[in-house]
């Protein structure tokens, strides 16, 4: 114990160290960049301001209308990290938002390797663990998520799940109602930390009792009782941690009917088979060829299941030189499920799906588990893989260069795209200065519009930096609807905004249409009109709002302003 606690704090340190020089070229200007790119990134960004705001003001953290005013939206329906942000305020409230997510980004990689680590501990020696946790938090899947998901990244739940898990099932030395209740503890803290992991690892797991249920059939009768009360404690647990948020998500204001069907379109966000041994531009070892090969595949967000020929070799073999041992028997068939419901509904392969049903077809038509993407399954693929690299590590009987030098080998083709990407956080003056011209609390309608119909999300950067000063009647947020498009884009003010904004040309104003407008404005309680920065149409932006708002704006801090607009919007 004297030396595993220091070899754990050294291997902490190691990781968190790894992540900076990955994330460096965001590090070089913390509260000026972030990690990744510059869409998705700043929705955490504005939950990692909301929740310290909502407990400083009084606000309920898990309903909001600072976006998509007057209606608001259940955070619950949206990846709103609310724990990471909590623990985070201080970060937020001292050095700003931007390095509050930087740390996040930065933290989740090394901490996710850390848990993996501690998990593997379990099978192997300190040292082979430190490289199984290396491989899963610092694997393609993670580099992927990096640029825009931070709640897939921040993956400590399914190395703690397969520790808890295998003292349930399996060792059974502890008090079940113990290890039932931390079960339960890991699992209320994943569900406001970010849903779709949590219900990821409660279908895996299942897959995994099925199969270990399998392998060790007469083991049932007597590990059962245990298992029992530990999981139902659990459930317990979790249930008395997850009741008001679970409550609010299923319930509250703004959720989302379950009628409403998947999020995300069904067999987008797939692992294509060709993409575990093909590397493509995520990769800082790819060619052309491949290259070619991977602008095939679906989803180009998520692609994420890169594992390369060399790991695949150095996996297979250690399946089979110890393949007695019950933890490689399970790791190899549980990475076969793992794989197999990755590749989503249908097979694909280099971009062509093939007429073949896979398992995915019935998890995809279940409550909840319908909005876990199937690529992003590869997250525990990777864990599986870690722990038979572990094994491999641990076990083999090659001089230790030979097998420093076969890991190497396995382990570098994973090596991300470098210099990681990273993104400036340009916020106009207005904003920096926390648009103190804006009425504390009002609504304010910003140019360009914020979410898809607007093709950005740089308004709630501004907001967040303008610590949430205004509320806004736009918003990069999941509706009642079940979908990311406003009801309220149909209307002709929002419509005429997101079309200018994308360069589009529109035709002049009516009379009656300038009317409308002025009645939209009314009804969303609009107190400031604010245009800031635009890719295209910003000259065209302000010429239509002077044309609605009757004279032009003033010029401060780097946008077009316009305030008292209920006054002049008068619906009359």
């Amino acid at each position: 114990m004297r030396r595993f606690v220091p070899f754990s704090g050294a291997t902490l340190a190691a990781y968190v160290a790894l992540a900076v020089a990955v994330f460096s070229s965001a590090w070089q200007h913390p509260a000026g960049r972030w990690v990744g790119q510059d869409f998705d990134p700043i929705l955490f960004i504005w939950h990692l301001r909301w929740v310290p705001f909502a407990f400083a003001h009084g606000h309920d953290p898990l309903i909001s209308d600072y976006l998509n005013y007057p209606d608001g939206f259940n955070l619950m329906w949206n990846t709103s990290i609310l724990l990471p942000a909590f623990l985070l305020s201080p970060v937020t409230l001292l050095l700003g938002v931007v390095v509050a997510y930087n740390v996040l980004a930065t933290l989740a990689l090394a901490l996710s390797a850390w848990c993996a680590y501690f998990a593997l501990r379990r099978y192997v020696r300190p040292g082979p663990a430190a490289v199984g946790g290396l491989l899963y938090g610092f694997s393609p899947f993670m580099f992927a998520q990096a640029q825009n998901q931070p709640h897939m990244t921040l993956a400590v739940f399914p190395p703690l799940a397969l520790l808890l898990l295998d003292e349930t099932l399996v060792r059974q030395r502890r008090s079940p109602l113990l290890v039932g209740a931390l079960i339960g503890i890991a699992a209320g803290f994943q569900l406001v930390t970010g849903e779709e992991i949590l219900a990821a690892t409660v279908l895996v797991a299942a897959i995994g009792i099925a199969l270990l249920a399998l392998l060790h059939r007469n083991l049932i009768r007597a590990r059962t009782p245990y298992a029992l009360r530990a999981l139902g404690a659990a459930f317990v647990v979790a249930l008395v941690i997850g009741a008001v948020p679970l409550g609010v998500q299923l319930f509250g204001p703004q959720h989302v009917a379950a009628s409403s069907g998947p999020v995300q379109s069904r067999g987008t966000f797939i692992l294509d088979a060709a993409e575990l041994v093909v590397p493509t531009r995520r990769e800082e070892l790819t060619f052309g060829a491949a290259n070619d090969v991977g602008a095939k595949f679906k989803g180009q967000s998520e692609i994420d299941g890169y594992i390369g020929l060399p790991l695949l070799v150095l996996a297979g073999f250690a399946v089979v030189a110890w393949r007695r041992r019950p933890v490689v028997q399970f790791a190899a068939g549980l990475a076969a499920a793992v794989t197999l419901l990755s590749f989503g509904p249908r097979l694909t392969v280099a971009g062509r799906t093939l007429p073949l049903p896979l398992p995915w077809v019935i998890p995809q038509r279940l409550p909840f588990l319908e909005n876990i993407l199937p690529a992003r399954l590869t997250l525990f693929l990777f864990l599986l893989l870690a722990l038979l690299v572990a094994v491999f590590v641990d076990r083999s009987r090659l001089p230790p260069l030979a097998v420093a030098a076969t890991v190497a080998l396995a382990l570098v083709p994973l090596i991300p795209d470098l210099p990681f990407a990273s993104s400036a956080s340009t916020t106009p003056r207005f904003f920096e200065a926390g648009a103190r011209a804006v009425p504390d609390g009002s609504v304010a309608l910003v140019a360009p519009l914020a979410g898809i119909e607007g093709g950005t999300t740089a308004p709630m950067l501004w907001q967040a930096k303008a610590d949430l000063r205004f509320r806004m009647p736009e918003g990069y947020v999941i509706h009642r609807s079940g979908g990311f498009t406003a009801p309220q884009s149909r209307l002709l003010l929002f419509d005429r905004i997101a079309r200018l904004g994308n360069g589009e040309r529109v035709p002049p104003l009516t009379g009656r249409q300038r009317h409308d407008i002025r009645c939209t404005l009314q009804r969303f309680d609009v107190g400031t009109v604010v245009v800031g920065p635009m890719r295209t149409g910003r000259t065209r932006t302000i010429a239509f709002l002077r044309q609605v708002l009757g004279h032009a704006p003033a010029t401060v801090g780097g946008v077009a302003y316009w305030p008292s607009v209920l006054r002049l919007s008068r619906c009359t």
